[in-house]
């Protein structure tokens, strides 16, 4: 019972043949199914683990696993208790969704919960990448937003995920970071710098150091390069475990939307408390990077 990791995303891009150059051509993507206005890709598997949709930029909808119909029945329950408006589907909108409960986050972001049906559990992660650059499966996703973290902690928190990390910047909570699963964290929201923004990343998983490797050659040999990383992140100012410690590398789509490349994360048990970080705004690059000291100027300023 509970809430699992994140099982899929759904960006909005300019233009669909462009996006797949980077999705599938360079990222190694399987196509599933594409209309007119759709593509939806699988990083393996018959499940699909992004959907690109024709648009413009950012996020269109995000989904987490969930086990069985219980699960969003307990969830419906507390929406409904709390005069939070939410709509079942019939979970046929992407290959490999179940039964699906969509709802707004007081961000303004669609969350749906789903299942996966009676041959798999949705929102388990696979981390093997069977000695390919292809990233393995997605990890999670960092929300940008104008709304009080704290409020959308609260939100989180009372639909099920627990609270990893809070960090805040000269006394004032800048960021927050939960897990459905036991993993680091699943979920993440920043004030956004820019008002329009809604999207930091959405984060595909990576097995180890080696992926890395493998990938960051595949960049470049396709012309491409990292906005950032791979490094570790550094949460607790000089600890390489613990909360805020997983791995990372950035890079843009072509369209401005910013993907993760993350491996590394520890679990916790359900009980672990949060850790809670106060910085001055100069600590900023030593908190996101502990193994430079160098941080690109875009990463706290740039979404999508």
């Amino acid at each position: 019972m509970g809430i699992n990791r994140i099982d899929h995303a759904a960006v909005r891009v300019g233009d669909l043949g462009k996006a797949l150059a980077w999705y599938e051509d360079v990222l190694g993507l399987t196509v599933l199914s594409r209309d007119a206005d759709t593509v939806h890709l699988a990083c393996r598997g018959k499940a699909a683990d992004i959907t690109l949709v024709k648009g413009t930029q950012s996020l269109e909808n995000f989904t987490f696993g969930v086990d069985d119909q219980e699960d969003l029945d307990r969830v419906e329950s507390i929406l409904k208790k709390e005069g939070v408006a939410a709509e079942r589907l019939n979970g046929d909108s992407r290959p490999g969704e179940g039964a699906t409960l969509k709802f707004h986050l007081p961000s303004g972001h669609e969350l749906r919960l789903c299942t996966g049906g009676a041959e798999r559990r949705a929102g388990i992660s696979d981390f093997d990448s069977k000695g390919s650059h292809v990233p393995t499966d997605m990890d999670h996703i960092n929300l940008l937003g104008e709304v009080d973290p704290t409020v959308m902690r609260d939100f989180l928190m009372m639909i099920g995920f627990k609270s990893s990390l809070n960090i805040s910047v000269g006394g004032k909570l800048a960021g927050i970071w939960l897990r459905g699963s036991a993993y680091d964290h699943d979920i993440a929201y920043m004030r956004a710098v820019r008002p329009s923004d809604r999207l930091h990343h959405v984060a595909f998983a990576v097995e180890d150091g080696n992926h890395y490797f493998r990938l960051s050659d595949r960049l470049m040999d396709t012309g491409h390069r990292w906005e950032f990383g791979p490094g570790r992140h550094n949460a607790g100012l000089g600890k390489s475990t613990g909360f805020g410690t997983n791995n990372y590398a950035y890079v843009f789509d072509p369209f401005g939307n910013r993907n993760e490349f993350s491996s590394g994360m520890e679990q916790f048990a359900d009980d672990t408390p949060p850790l809670d970080v106060d910085i001055a705004p100069e600590q900023m690059t030593d908190v996101m990077n502990g193994w430079g000291y160098e941080m690109a100027e875009t990463f706290m300023t740039v979404g999508s």
